[in-house]
């Protein structure tokens, strides 16, 4: 992990900012879909570059940013596991990783703490 969830110096702007997900080290990996769900958006930002959100129960959205490769179309079925993209430098960046993160409800959660809650349910 690069970047941690929460308030931080931004790498670009040297301003402290709220970073809304965790940033995580890559070179060309695969990004794989952590839920089943529905791709409800692909697309371009400017900040976290080629980007895919996905919905899943529970009103619950993961977000992969600064990808280089989009594999998903939107309104597309995706399954836990299932590989979604390559990582990149999209966007604003000062090199290539992984922004991911997820909101509930429209709020953004710590995606760390999100993923240890669903590892610590019982099946």
């Amino acid at each position: 992990m690069t970047s941690r969830f929460g308030w931080r110096i931004h790498p670009i702007t040297g301003k402290v900012q709220f970073h809304q997900g965790v940033d995580l080290a890559a070179r060309h990996d695969t990004v794989f879909c952590i839920l089943n769900g529905i791709v409800k958006v692909i697309g371009y930002n400017a900040y976290i570059g080629n980007y895919i959100i996905i919905t899943h129960s529970g009103d619950v959205e993961s977000i992969y940013g600064h990808l280089s490769v989009i594999s998903v179309l939107p309104n597309e079925e995706i399954v836990a596991g299932q590989a979604i993209g390559i990582t990149g430098a999209t966007g604003r960046v000062i090199g290539e990783h992984l922004h991911f993160s997820i909101k509930y409800h429209g709020q953004e959660l710590s995606p760390l703490a999100f993923l240890c809650g669903l590892f610590a349910r019982p099946p």
